[in-house]
């Protein structure tokens, strides 16, 4: 399972934080394979695909739910 952390926790870990998938691979959360979405970043393993980590990108979850409303119209 996937481990979850807010964009704080990772920007304070992010040139530390080290990653592992059960099929081996190990290494930086920068050397993973990383995707950008609208609320999260999502990392995978670069060897298997699996899931490593997603990182919740909202800082301010009003602002955030105020906005996407915003954009409905």
């Amino acid at each position: 399972m996937a481990t979850h952390m807010h964009i704080s926790e990772y920007e304070a870990k992010e040139g530390t934080l080290l990653l592992s998938c059960e099929c081996g691979w190990e290494g930086k959360a920068t050397e993973a394979h990383g995707e950008l979405h609208e609320a999260v970043m999502d990392f995978e393993c670069p060897k298997c695909d699996k899931m490593l980590l997603i990182v919740n990108l909202i800082t301010d979850s009003q602002k955030y739910f105020a906005w996407k409303e915003s954009k409905k119209e």
